[in-house]
């Protein structure tokens, strides 16, 4: 991610939604693209729990967590919400990212969020299967490509045999029954919309291939920034902490929020399988992530996750 990209992608969302928290205190400017992991700030704004720490947040909706993490670095935002591979990307490439409060965290206990889909009457169920095959997904470079292969190479399959090719959620669909693509990963509310159609199924969740359980989005800050505004991003640490915690045990309460800045109907938010968040920063979570990447050529080289954990955050007690 070049320098210019990062100013680019900053200015890109000006146009976008945006809320500003009818309160007084430390302003902050918080980030993010419009999906479920995202709720616990709206919840926050909304609440009150931001004014209650201080914080006089200003939230902004971009795309995606590449856009969001280019606007930090080009000093449109002062936190971002992204995923865990473009923090562990940016650190490889020397970017003074860090993580500084957890987001979306990956159970394999529960419900599935993300899904390699096929087509009903498909004959796939392994990854030996998809061996020679294309497959979709609507990310490339990333821990969702990393874990197809991981999936592929897992269940009998040889992963240097596939084809991952970039394709829209909104286009998996028409992709499988063109036959341009043998499968397709999305996330939800995505997978859940695919499903309902009748037309497709789930061959399985590819993040298990990575690990039972990890890190996959964060709160990232540049360490400049987290350095200036170590006690307000403290604050706003601790906020997130009580807002996750409430949004963790309160899913049915967060449907109207999130079809509100989503755009996606409350029905279909409903029925999908719905994030939760970590509440501390473990380490450990985030270092299964590291090796799938380098394992696959996606990243070099391996580092201590440690390493990404900014200073300045909270401790995980």
């Amino acid at each position: 991610m070049n320098r210019r990209a990062a100013i680019a992608a900053g200015a890109a969302f000006a146009a976008l939604p945006r809320i500003a928290a009818a309160q007084s205190g430390t302003p902050l400017r918080i980030i993010g693209p419009p999906n479920d992991g995202f709720k616990a700030v709206y919840y926050a704004a909304k609440s009150g729990i931001f004014a209650k720490h201080g914080i006089d947040a200003e939230v902004s909706l971009i795309n995606s967590g590449s856009a969001a993490a280019a606007a930090l670095i080009g000093g449109a935002a002062d936190v971002a919400f992204t995923n865990i591979t473009t923090l562990i990307l940016a650190h490889n490439k020397g970017l003074p990212m860090h993580i500084f409060a957890p987001g979306a965290l990956f159970d394999s206990e529960l419900r599935m969020t993300t899904a390699i889909v096929v087509l009903k009457d498909s004959p796939f169920r392994s990854g030996a299967d998809l061996n020679g095959k294309t497959i979709g997904s609507v990310s490339l470079g990333d821990t969702m490509a990393a874990s197809i292969q991981a999936w592929v190479d897992q269940t009998g399959g040889d992963s240097k045999t596939i084809k991952i090719i970039e394709v829209p959620a909104s286009a998996s669909a028409d992709s499988l029954q063109a036959g341009r693509i043998s499968a397709a990963t999305m996330n939800e509310p995505a997978v859940s919309q695919a499903l309902a159609t009748g037309n497709v199924r789930a061959l399985t969740n590819p993040n298990s291939a990575i690990s039972k359980k990890f890190l996959q989005a964060l709160f990232a800050v540049m360490a400049p920034v987290a350095a200036a505004k170590a006690d307000a991003m403290q604050r706003y640490a601790q906020a997130m902490r009580e807002s996750s915690a409430y949004t963790n045990t309160h899913l049915p309460e967060t449907v109207d929020l999130v079809a509100g800045y989503s755009g996606i109907a409350a029905a279909t938010v409903a029925r999908s399988a719905r994030f939760v968040d970590a509440l501390t920063i473990d380490p450990a979570l985030i270092q299964p992530v590291i090796d799938v990447l380098v394992k696959y050529g996606l990243t070099a080289p391996s580092f201590p996750a440690g390493q990404l954990v900014s200073p300045y955050a909270l401790k995980t007690s």
